[in-house]
């Protein structure tokens, strides 16, 4: 991150560290599916189990492989495992109109 470094930006990322605050919000991320996935095994007849279980079991696989691929030193993985949350943000809408 050079460029909070030379500027003597502060941000969250540059004081904890680029790979622990991935680390952190992608796990967080990751309990929101498994929650998601919980609440469909635990409430079979409020949801159809097939969107809401295996769409988020899905959805969190996807993350997880994502999140595998991302190299916290470099800016272009940085902002391409960023595109992937928003990837994932949007199709959580499109499975909400299916559960």
């Amino acid at each position: 991150m050079w460029f909070t470094q030379a500027y003597k930006i502060d941000t969250f990322a540059t004081k904890i560290g680029v790979s622990k605050l991935a680390k952190g919000a992608s796990a967080i991320l990751a309990l929101n599916y498994v929650h998601a996935i919980a609440t469909g095994i635990l409430q079979p007849n409020k949801f159809r189990m097939i969107p809401m279980i295996g769409g988020h079991a899905a959805l969190g696989l996807i993350l997880l492989r994502r999140f595998t691929q991302l190299d916290p030193e470099s800016i272009p993985s940085i902002k391409t495992y960023y595109k992937y949350i928003w990837d994932l943000f949007y199709l959580e809408y499109g499975l909400y109109t299916l559960i």
